[in-house]
């Protein structure tokens, strides 16, 4: 226990670490066109809509239009795209499509994390809408953009009545999940609300598209399994947090696994984790309404492998 204070001790001078927050990376699709990247907790995401006139392999992307058919207004909010030539005639999820070599269209349950990992459907649209003046109609409710994702209001083009409507008002993005032969899963986020509302429509209808990262496991080959190279304990996001943030970790191999809080006095607070866990990367979502703010650390135990973080609850 004196060895634990004492590192508890040493944790408490240092400085917090970064939210899992990433910005700075690009990524170039067929036609020339730069997207700046962000990445957000495990996931790394488009920060901008796509403007993608050709596939990945240089196959022309059919029924895709800008705004309007304003190329103006499509190189500030992008392209919009059918379902069905987003996701290039395929059905299934976390197709390629219209993304750019090693991207894919997000599921709804990717979206779903991203979702979780802001809070809660109901928050994360305020987190992941841009806030620069000039895009998104009065009153932008609760949008600060903390996310980095800068979502922009692209509206739709609705081919049953032939129209292009809601610029300014609605970012509607297509998910890769299909529920029918006629619909698929949407993410929209509105000015009059803060939440990242899911719907299932019309396949027809053109919308923007996000693309997501493709996972890149960190793993080495041992015989026929493939394993993460260590242990290891990630950053809680958000940081500081009121009252949800999610605790990421990585196991080498199978192993038992003790994930508990403590307080600044070293007194336990919960125990998050207390099983045995397969090989990969882990995560658990700690919820801090009955605490009082101030400075927690969370601990992983895992076989021989120890590591201690600290957290702020800030109410």
């Amino acid at each position: 226990m004196k060895n634990f204070i004492g590192s508890l001790i040493i944790i408490t001078v240092l400085t917090l670490f970064p939210a899992v927050v990433n910005f700075g990376q690009t990524v170039t699709d067929f036609d020339g066109n730069v997207y700046n990247t962000v990445t957000i907790g495990s996931q790394t995401w488009l920060k901008e809509n796509l403007k993608s006139l050709h596939y990945c392999d240089g196959t022309e992307i059919p029924e895709v239009v800008p705004y309007n058919n304003l190329d103006s207004l499509g190189e500030i909010y992008g392209l919009l795209y059918t379902w069905n030539a987003a996701m290039k005639g395929t059905t299934d999820p976390g197709a390629q499509g219209v993304c750019p070599c090693e991207w894919h269209l997000p599921t709804s349950a990717e979206w779903a994390e991203l979702e979780n990992f802001l809070g809660g459907s109901l928050v994360a649209g305020g987190k992941m809408k841009d806030t620069t003046t000039g895009f998104w109609q009065s009153p932008n409710t609760q949008a600060d953009n903390s996310s980095g994702f800068t979502g922009l209001p692209a509206g739709e083009y609705d081919v049953n009545q032939g129209i292009f409507q809601l610029l300014n008002q609605y970012a509607v993005f297509w998910t890769s999940t299909s529920v029918s032969a006629s619909k698929a899963n949407e993410r929209y986020l509105a000015y009059n609300n803060a939440a990242s509302n899911s719907y299932d429509w019309y396949k027809t209808l053109k919308y923007s598209i996000r693309c997501i990262k493709n996972e890149v496991s960190d793993t080495k080959e041992t015989g026929n399994n493939s394993r993460p190279n260590e242990f290891q304990l990630f950053q809680n996001y958000p940081n500081p947090f009121n009252p949800l943030t999610r605790i990421e970790y990585q196991t080498g191999y199978p192993s038992p696994v003790d994930l508990r809080i403590y307080d600044s006095l070293v007194r336990e607070v919960a125990v998050l984790v207390n099983e045995e866990k397969a090989s990969g990367r882990h995560y658990v979502n700690f919820n801090g309404y009955d605490l009082a703010s101030g400075i927690y650390f969370y601990q992983l135990r895992a076989g021989s492998f120890v590591e201690t973080k600290k957290m702020i609850l800030m109410k």
